[in-house]
């Protein structure tokens, strides 16, 4: 198959996610091109070549991720110009502007069945915006899937709200990592070590964290967040990290691996998700997982099994002193969450059900 991931969003998970399935889609012989926009969080051009490595084509192609008529009247244009070009077998689009401009093309084109769309996260979830931009992203999503097309979801909750925008034509493949680069967490040798992952942003929710780590500052516990980005001073409280916290900064990756198998719990602060895969990877590792009730999170953790689903922080507050004070319980919940992490997200099943999908849009 000829096969083109179109995206706005290229970096973060869904970034991995399209480097996981382009790789494999690619080692398996099919042709795989990546249409993609440039954003901070773009990795640069050298970097952009180790991912997607030939015979994987890469194409640059303007996206602005806020509403901008006239700009995304011209990305509309050009990406109408580029598919029609390259004319492949599956158009995959993932997150919301490439999956509002993707679908109005592969309709325009009469492409609608070989188009699909994996949002990443919905939108209109978002908590960093008022609820009257919430209220106009939700619309846009629901007269896009008058256009066509079939949704990805990569959890349940992101189907559950593809379904109620009108979404109907919605299927389930959730996310996954490369479990072979995962490795059994061992533990702090020292206390117990409280991590965290991801970019510094507002969905991150990084003053819960710092709020966490203050309170429970006479606990035996230290609290580290791996990553860096625009909020990095909202772990700071006059200027400077709280005793029990401190964070990285950007990493390499063997880096974030050796912290994550010194660890001992895997905190997510995060107010929406689609389906991390930082939670994903902590679950694989071994680590129980504290996190908020929202969309991706929930769906991953298992509570009261693999950790514990909360609905605020001060709830988050108490299972982690619940959790530092019981050694035992974390093992047990660390030993459930890597059984079941390493059965229900491997990066061969995700791909294998993407692959299963388009042949079935192909034949039908």
């Amino acid at each position: 198959m000829r096969i083109m991931h179109v995206t706005e969003a290229l970096g973060g998970g869904v970034l991995n996610v399209i480097q996981q399935l382009s790789s494999l889609q690619s080692d398996a012989q099919h042709d795989v091109t990546v249409v993609h926009s440039i954003r901070i969080d773009t990795p640069n051009l050298a970097e952009l070549l180790k991912i997607f490595p030939k015979p994987i084509t890469c194409i640059e192609l303007k996206m602005q991720t806020n509403i901008s008529p006239l700009q995304d009247l011209v990305s509309l244009l050009m990406l109408f110009k580029t598919i029609n070009k390259i004319n492949p077998d599956i158009i995959h689009l993932h997150s919301s502007k490439a999956g509002v401009l993707g679908r109005i093309a592969c309709k325009l084109l009469g492409r609608s069945s070989a188009c699909f769309y994996t949002p990443h996260g919905f939108s209109f979830l978002r908590k960093d915006i008022n609820s009257k931009k919430r209220a106009a992203f939700k619309t846009i999503e629901k007269i896009s899937s008058y256009f066509g097309g079939t949704t990805i979801a990569c959890s349940q909750s992101e189907l559950d709200h593809a379904k109620a925008v009108g979404q109907e034509k919605a299927i389930l493949i959730e996310n996954s990592i490369p479990l072979n680069l995962v490795s059994e967490a061992i533990g702090s040798s020292s206390g117990c070590q409280i991590i965290s992952s991801g970019r510094l942003c507002n969905q991150k929710n990084p003053s819960a964290f710092r709020k966490i780590a203050i309170a429970l500052n006479k606990e035996p516990a230290s609290f580290l967040w791996i990553g860096d980005g625009e909020l990095k001073n909202d772990l700071l409280v006059d200027g400077e990290l709280p005793e029990n916290l401190a964070f990285t900064g950007w990493i390499a990756r063997e880096v974030v691996v050796d912290h994550l198998n010194r660890s001992d719990i895997f905190v997510m602060t995060s107010l929406w998700e689609g389906m991390p895969l930082a939670l994903i990877e902590a679950q694989a590792a071994g680590l129980p997982a504290v996190v908020l009730n929202v969309e991706g999170c929930k769906d991953i953790v298992t509570d009261g099994v693999t950790g514990f689903i909360c609905d605020n922080t001060d709830q988050m507050q108490n299972r982690l002193k619940q959790l530092i004070s019981d050694p035992q319980l974390r093992k047990k919940m660390g030993l459930s969450a890597r059984k079941i992490a390493l059965q229900r997200f491997a990066e061969d099943r995700m791909n294998s059900e993407t692959l299963t999908a388009y042949a079935r849009a192909l034949h039908n």
